[in-house]
C-alpha cells in the first residue's frame, strides 16, 4: 500500500491545524482543464472545511518537473471530494482548492 504524509505549506489557517497526516493513494485522476498528474486520495481522518466534512482529497505537484513519485517532499495543490466516487468527466474547479501542501511518499 502506498501512502503519502500531507504537510501544510500555505493559503488557509483552518486547514493548517489538521495537518499534518497520513493518506493512501487510491488511483490517478485526469482532471479536464489541467495538465498536472492528480491523485485521489483517501485521508486518514475527514479534513474539516467551513462545516463540511472532507474524507478524501485530490493531490498534485505544483510543478510540471517534480512528480509525486519519490521520497523527497514535493509543493503540491490540495483540491478536497466529499466521495470517492467522482464525476464522470472530473473538471478542476469541481473540487475546492483548500491549500498548497508538501506531500512525501512511501510505503508500508
Amino acid at each position: 500500500m502506498e501512502r503519502i504524509r500531507i504537510s501544510y505549506a500555505d493559503r488557509n489557517s483552518e486547514i493548517e491545524r489538521q495537518l499534518p497526516m497520513d493518506a493512501v493513494l487510491l488511483q490517478k485522476v485526469l482532471l479536464e482543464g489541467s495538465t498536472h498528474e492528480w491523485w485521489l486520495v483517501e485521508l486518514e481522518r475527514s479534513l474539516s472545511h467551513v462545516g463540511t466534512q472532507f474524507p478524501y482529497a485530490l493531490v498534485a505537484s505544483r510543478w510540471k518537473s517534480r512528480s509525486l513519485d519519490g521520497t523527497v517532499p514535493t509543493s503540491a495543490f490540495l483540491l478536497l471530494s466529499t466521495s470517492r466516487n467522482l464525476p464522470s468527466h472530473p473538471q478542476v474547479s469541481d473540487f475546492l482548492h483548500v491549500a498548497w501542501c508538501s506531500v512525501k511518499r512511501y510505503r508500508t
